[in-house]
């Protein structure tokens, strides 16, 4: 049987990384979070830049997907992909290795994520990953929609709470 590459996406503080754990750990799929790999860096490399950071990170996510895949493993994948920019991305991972793709897209209203966002700036407790910022500022292809790949996709809105067992059998159907 191929292997699975999970993508878990939406905005930030959409609830993606709360989720994404929870179905990676029912699953038993390793999780491989963008914002991990972010932090990683900016604790070695203090001078890092956020323009740096940003990019380094997609390329070591990537990166430990493929290891996984490669090895025969199912992964859960997730951070705030770009629509446009992730898919070519995301389908060369899954060809090179033979993956069947599925894809949950989280969301929640503008508020909620404004104010889910806040709580996490005022925690200070990732001050490399959660910077304030204005959702609505965001780029058009931050993910605002699922991204464009034809592969089985979930939309789970974050806000009601989650039936893990369903969302696991979706998933299984699916691969």
């Amino acid at each position: 049987m191929p292997p699975t590459l999970l993508l878990v996406s939406g905005l930030p503080a959409s609830g993606k990384t709360h989720l994404g754990s929870r179905l990676a750990r029912e699953l038993g799929w390793p999780f491989v979070s963008k914002d991990e790999y972010k932090q990683v860096l900016h604790s070695h490399l203090p001078e890092l830049t956020r323009a740096q950071a940003g990019p380094l990170s997609f390329e070591l996510m990537y990166h430990v997907a493929g290891v996984v895949l490669a090895a025969g493993g199912d992964v859960v994948l997730e951070t705030h992909f770009y629509r446009g920019v992730s898919e070519p991305k995301i389908e060369g991972l899954a060809q090179a290795h033979g993956a069947g793709v599925v894809q949950l897209f989280c969301e929640a209203s503008l508020d909620e994520l404004r104010q889910r966002h806040a709580a996490r700036v005022a925690s200070g407790a990732r001050p490399h990953i959660d910077l304030p910022f204005d959702h609505a500022e965001l780029p058009h292809n931050a993910c605002w929609t699922p991204l464009a790949l034809a592969a089985p996709l979930r939309r789970v809105d974050t806000i009601q709470p989650q039936d893990t067992a369903d969302l696991v059998h979706w998933i299984r159907q699916q691969g």
